[in-house]
């Protein structure tokens, strides 16, 4: 039997609103290092009709000078899309002495999704420049996800 390599991926895009401020901080080596939370929420229909929102709460780091831009311009309530990869940590409960774990979002781009009424121009877009924007931004279509039930296949 040969030796088969399958690559792996770990890349996440999520979108939704900070849980809180950014908190920004900087280790002895002068590096920059903010955390802050994300949450985002999923909608949909039970098979009763019924409406629901499941919300998901993770945990966001960013390093670097891109730290220091979300720390001075983010804040609670911001709604951004997170793109980065997953990171597991374990540790041991002081307390109880059980082992714990998490998993949290290490940053590679942020994208503020709101606007100022700076001639259209995106705020706190850090990570991207627009391209071709006029001087508004086009509004969005917001659909109501398919019923599982609904799908032909």
């Amino acid at each position: 039997m040969s030796d088969l390599r399958v690559p792996d991926l770990n890349k996440v895009i999520l979108a939704g609103r900070l849980t809180r401020d950014p908190e920004l901080r900087y280790l002895p080596s002068g590096m920059a290092l903010c955390k802050l939370g994300l949450a985002s929420s999923r909608f949909f229909k039970t098979k009763d009709g019924e409406k629901k929102e499941e919300t998901l709460f993770i945990n966001v780091t960013i390093w670097g000078k891109f730290a220091e831009y979300c720390g001075e311009n983010y804040k609670k309530g911001r709604p951004v899309v997170i793109e980065g990869r997953l990171q597991g940590n374990e540790w041991e409960d002081k307390t109880t002495g059980q082992k714990r774990s998490v998993i949290d979002i290490v940053a590679d781009r942020i994208q503020a999704l709101d606007w100022e009424d700076r001639g259209g121009a995106p705020r706190g877009s850090a990570g991207s420049a627009p391209s071709g924007q006029s001087g508004k931004p086009s509004p969005r279509m917001i659909e109501e996800p398919i019923p599982e039930d609904d799908i032909p296949f």
